[in-house]
């Protein structure tokens, strides 16, 4: 399968303007090789200039992009784990608790934070998949440069 198409199916729609957007990068590589309706048919040289531009897109960008939606997900997300484990410290405290009313309240927090960690660990999984597709969208644009490159004698 091609990357265009794994990356497309495995997007997470709720983060689905943070990751690589290949589909630019794609377009930096063809914008020189004539007009998108191929009227004109003819297609300028590729240049210093142009490879620039997609390296400061892949680098600058791309790369920032999904980096810094990286590190803050992660950073929200170990915040919510601290505070799960902050709620469950009394719990824990009174662990030997006999009282009915003290059960049922420390069964009730119990409960309610296992189903923050719950959803807390689908989205480390999430941001699992979201990093192995960029970290592979990377180097493979680059080699899509390369490639580039070496069809146009450059």
């Amino acid at each position: 399968m091609r990357f265009g198409n794994t990356l497309q199916t495995s997007v997470y729609p709720p983060w689905k303007d943070h990751y690589i957007d290949y589909r630019a990068l794609k377009k930096l590589l063809r914008e020189h090789e004539g007009s998108e309706d191929g009227d004109d048919g003819e297609s300028r040289p590729w240049t210093d200039e142009d490879e620039e531009n997609f390296v400061q897109e892949l680098i600058n960008v791309q790369l920032d992009k999904v980096n810094s939606f990286q590190v803050e997900t992660h950073k929200r997300l170990r915040e919510l784990t601290a505070e799960c484990e902050a709620t469950l410290e009394p719990v824990a405290t009174q662990q030997g608790e006999t009282k009915l009313e003290n059960v049922k309240k420390n069964e009730a927090v119990a409960q309610e934070t296992l189903s923050k960690l719950d959803r807390i660990t689908e989205e480390l999984g999430e941001l699992e998949k979201f990093s192995r597709i960029n970290f592979t969208g990377f180097p493979v644009s680059y080699t899509h440069l390369r490639a580039h490159e070496t069809r146009h004698d450059l």
